[in-house]
């Protein structure tokens, strides 16, 4: 959830389980854009003391009031927090029952909303010392996206630019906060980093703060920030995780279908967290593979096993004589295009602000030109390798299609958006004499009443035996239909939904074969 420029990731992770991912990238940016640019920041890592536990109620029905809810909710939901009685055990016997005047009640379905709901208390207080100019966020990119507040449900991140005046503003914003919402700051278990700043100042601030020091490769609601995916160092916790988990386990205690299942359901599912963000290097997918194949031909027994097929037929569906087992590297390439899909979607958000402030998103339908720079992080380079195979074809794109709308977002030359596939490869010498050639299709024509009209720029007049070429370009063309009032929509091609899904990808992906055309247009009627 975007608040200005505070980005409040918890509530998007209660609905539809991206506000943690998004928090991260937009951390990671963040830290990579300070070091690479050469500028100075800090970041405040905050920790607050049984946060459920210390909710005013009063100030929960205020902000409710303040978002809008109207009074029969806040009376239903004052109903809920006062109907409730709770008993202490003591030596094992339950006390008298008495009623809590405060805090919410861990397990109640609704105390994660209504912990948003306080939180977005301190967002209020962070948009207001920033409007008067009290507060300064770290500006990202060239459009200088500013970013102040990350948070995901109690985990508290400020990043602010290296001078006093901002640590003072963020110590009376966490205190005021503590006065009115009831949650207690444990400043000890607070740290503080920073880039680019001398140490000494650091440490003031750390004075100012009473926190302790934070080395800047640190760990963000789970994963690491500010360390280089491609090192195989870098995935040591997964791969020692995974080697603790298969040493709980006597394989030989164990079926052959219970060893295949615990691969499925646990093996795979604890580098999960790790392969939705970062690329895994193919020296970390051997290591994992390798551990998968010793669990499943015979974890635990003496000697060494004999691998009775080959890996690739294990990996394969079970339609096919397979056991299912999914291969690491297109899962991990699976999980990444996601980021693909909603980059291309009409999906907003601050992590999304931050890229489109770095980086030339309309690279994302030409990979192949894509421009790198110094200032490009690790995780852009990565994520834009995703939508290549191994034979450089873009499967990403191959698989989707194309309604078209108004014409701003598809590239008349260089995007698929007719079953022909790319007019600059069917018209190359078309393509050739244009004047226009990375431009969108509305570029190309324009709107006369309620008629659209093609009109081209020609470097050259055209030889006689070129215009019958010409003619069917045009002919092939003149069939699409433009609509103003909508928006191009990017489409997945998984029929009967159309909807893009890591499994539909990973499945794209096993049947892939370089050099297949599968994009087709859906125009407007």
């Amino acid at each position: 959830m975007v608040i200005g420029n505070v980005i409040d990731g918890s509530q998007s992770a209660f609905l539809s389980n991206r506000g943690l991912l998004d928090s991260v990238l937009v951390m990671n940016e963040v830290v990579d854009d300070l070091k690479k640019r050469r500028k100075s920041g800090v970041i405040v890592k905050f920790d607050f003391e049984k946060a459920y536990d210390s909710v005013s109620w009063e100030f929960l029905f205020y902000m409710m009031g303040r978002l809008g809810f109207c009074g029969k909710w806040v009376q239903w939901i004052r109903g809920c927090l006062e109907s409730a009685t709770v008993s202490v055990l003591v030596n094992g016997s339950p006390t008298k029952e008495f009623k809590p005047t405060r805090g919410l009640r861990q397990g109640d379905p609704l105390a994660p909303f209504l912990f948003l709901i306080v939180a977005q208390g301190l967002v209020g207080l962070v948009k207001q010392a920033t409007r008067k100019n009290l507060l300064s966020g770290v500006k990202i990119g060239d459009k200088k996206v500013e970013v102040n507040l990350l948070q995901f449900a109690d985990d508290t991140l400020f990043v602010c630019e290296s001078n006093v005046q901002n640590i003072m503003c963020i110590k009376a914003i966490l205190r005021c906060f503590e006065l009115s919402s009831g949650l207690k700051v444990n400043f000890h278990k607070s740290k503080i980093g920073a880039i680019g700043v001398e140490r000494y100042e650091v440490k003031m601030y750390s004075e100012i703060l009473h926190c302790s020091l934070m080395d800047m490769l640190f760990t963000y609601l789970g994963l690491p920030i500010g360390g280089n995916p491609a090192r195989c160092a870098f995935w040591e916790p997964v791969l020692s995780k995974i080697r603790k988990k298969l040493s709980v386990w006597k394989g030989r205690n164990l079926s052959f279908a219970g060893r295949v299942s615990l691969i499925k359901s646990v093996i795979n599912v604890v580098p999960l967290f790790f392969l939705s963000f970062f690329k895994a290097p193919s020296g970390v997918c051997k290591e994992i593979i390798k551990l998968q194949r010793k669990f499943l031909w015979g974890w635990g027994s003496e000697g060494r096993k004999i691998a009775w097929t080959s890996w690739e037929n294990i990996c394969k569906a079970k339609e096919e004589g397979g056991l299912g087992i999914r291969r690491i590297d297109l899962f991990n390439k699976a999980l990444l295009a996601k980021w693909l899909w909603r980059l291309h979607s009409t999906e907003c958000g601050l992590w999304k602000e931050v890229l489109e402030s770095k980086y030339d998103l309309r690279g994302l339908s030409n990979l192949q030109a894509l421009k790198r720079s110094r200032l490009t992080s690790r995780w852009w380079i990565d994520l834009c390798k995703v939508g290549l195979s191994d034979q450089d074809d873009n499967w990403f794109n191959q698989n989707t299609t194309w309604k078209i709308g108004s014409g701003e977002k598809i590239k008349f030359w260089e995007d698929k958006w007719l079953p022909i596939g790319q007019l600059k490869a069917r018209y190359e010498r078309i393509y050739n004499n244009s004047e226009l050639k990375d431009k969108s299709i509305e570029s190309f024509g324009s709107w006369n009443i309620d008629r659209w009209e093609w009109k081209f720029s020609w470097r050259r007049e055209w030889f006689e035996w070129e215009k019958t070429m010409v003619e069917d370009f045009m002919s092939l063309i003149s069939l699409v239909i433009i609509q103003p009032e909508k928006e191009d929509v990017r489409i997945w091609n998984d029929p009967p939904s159309y909807t893009f899904s890591v499994k539909s990808a990973y499945n794209k992906l096993v049947n892939y074969r370089p050099g297949g055309n599968q994009c087709s247009v859906l125009s407007g009627v």
